[in-house]
């Protein structure tokens, strides 16, 4: 059984990681890293021991969903294996052959609830000295690389108002929430979907009434681009939420990197020597790249699979696909270590 079938057969939802904690660190320290768990619950494997420091960052957890794992036609099957588990399994794999390395020091960082809090990042954002390089474990497929994030983050809207008669020409505190997600879509004429736009969208809508005071509340999910301008977002939020209390919370900025770096050039190269033609990717969604920029050294995305499986009934990996990320990757690392 591979690496990563043994990791995709341990359920580990986010909060619940513990078991795959304990079964990754036996795996990495039966291949020659030295292995333990953090603070946090995060599983933490070092190899080599050289002055260059890189940090291969995958995530534990996973979306709720009990999947069946299985194989079939090279295929495994099972809730985690393109999100992001076959990425963390690449990461030990490749880590592995540098067991002797002088030059290189890799730590496998596997991140709890990072679908959730990513409670895993920000600690070792807080807890460890800012490497080198990064590589952020997430599916890009085999011959492409992530360089770019969408940020995130959550509106809330609450409103209450005293009740009226339904007859009296006065607007609901329900007509005033939707008059508010209308003018805040209109503020922004030009979102969408796509990296470059803003996409505002309605996650919940819920109405309540106890004979004196009525209360609308709204839940909205909203994804920024690069060069997004939070303070100018909060200023038009204020202008189009009359008496209501919105807050603005959980907001991950937006993450775009350059490709003229050392490890953007390994990466190519290590494509290439697999007979790849390398390609770039940005994302809508978010992911701890998006934090972990922070520490403004070289970053990267890069796993196998399909990202559009994430989150899905239909997820899986190509197990030819797992390997061929191995060889790209270990061979990247050793154009890093020169």
């Amino acid at each position: 059984m591979t690496l990563v079938e043994r990791l995709v057969r341990c359920p580990s939802p986010s909060g619940q990681e513990g078991e795959l904690a304990h079964l990754l660190i036996a795996e990495m320290e039966a291949r020659g890293l030295r292995a333990r768990s953090d603070d946090v619950g995060n599983a933490i494997g070092v190899i080599g021991s050289g002055p260059i420091q890189v940090y291969l960052v995958g995530h534990m957890d996973t979306v709720p969903g009990d999947l069946p794992v299985r194989v079939e036609e090279g295929k495994l099957y099972g809730r985690g294996s393109v999100d992001a588990k076959g990425s963390l399994a690449v990461f030990v794999e490749a880590a592995a052959a540098f067991k002797g390395s002088s030059i290189l020091t890799l730590t496998v960082i596997g991140c709890v609830e990072e679908e959730a809090s990513s409670r895993g990042a920000r600690h070792v954002m807080e807890a460890y000295p800012a490497p080198d390089f990064v590589v952020i474990g997430e599916p890009s497929g085999w011959n492409a690389i992530t360089r770019g994030y969408k940020g995130s983050g959550s509106l809330c809207y609450v409103l209450r108002k005293p009740r009226t008669h339904r007859g009296a020409p006065t607007t609901t505190a329900a007509e005033d929430a939707v008059a508010f997600y209308h003018a805040l879509c209109e503020a922004y004429p030009e979102r969408g979907a796509g990296f470059t736009e803003v996409s505002i969208n309605l996650v919940s809508f819920n109405t309540y009434q106890d004979g004196i005071h009525e209360r609308a509340e709204l839940s909205l999910d909203v994804r920024t681009p690069p060069l997004f301008d939070l303070g100018v977002f909060r200023q038009v939020v204020a202008g189009v939420s009359g008496q209501a209390d919105v807050e603005v919370t959980q907001y991950t900025p937006p993450v775009l990197v350059g490709k003229r770096n050392a490890l953007v050039r390994a990466m190519l190269g290590g494509i290439r020597a697999q007979g790849g033609m390398p390609r770039f990717k940005c994302k809508t969604g978010t992911s701890d790249m998006n934090l972990m920029q922070a520490w403004a050294c070289p970053i990267i995305a890069y796993g196998p699979g399909d990202s559009s499986l994430d989150h899905t009934p239909d997820e899986y990996i190509d197990i030819h696909e797992f390997r061929k990320a191995i060889a790209v990757l270990t061979r990247a690392l050793a154009m890093l270590g020169g």
